[in-house]
């Protein structure tokens, strides 16, 4: 896909909030990728992640970060299309993350994600993926 949109997933996006190894290399990458966007789960999910882990004070930075990106609905065409994508053993939440990436279309350069069977479901169906590090 030679698209100008990066999809993030959750994986990748809370290291722009919380500072990890892969930080630095992530912000350096997506640089070259001004158009950002996710499932509006993501909102969820990266609160949740964060209270969860102890950083309530970066709650107000996701949600700031958050309305910077163009956030895809859930849909029932979208639910149901990550229903059935394979493999059947991607939990839920991704295969999720990866219906909505699909409806992006031809406008999806690249899904960036630290899930390894996120990634290889993605890259099975032809989408460029990337964990930069």
């Amino acid at each position: 896909m030679n698209g100008k949109a990066a999809y993030l997933d959750t994986s990748a996006f809370l290291k722009l909030i919380v500072k990890e190894r892969e930080s630095t290399a992530l912000r350096r990458f997506l640089v070259r990728w001004p158009e950002r966007t996710s499932a509006v789960l993501l909102r969820t999910e990266a609160v949740r992640a964060l209270r969860r882990a102890g950083y309530d004070s970066q709650v107000g930075a996701a949600r700031r970060l958050l309305g910077t990106m163009s956030l895809i609905r859930l849909d029932e065409p979208l639910l149901d299309r990550a229903s059935e994508l394979e493999p059947r053993e991607m939990r839920s939440l991704d295969a999720v993350h990866l219906g909505a990436a699909l409806t992006i279309g031809s406008d999806l350069g690249v899904l960036v994600t630290y899930d390894q069977r996120l990634g290889g479901a993605a890259r099975n169906l032809g989408i460029s993926v990337s964990s930069p590090s």
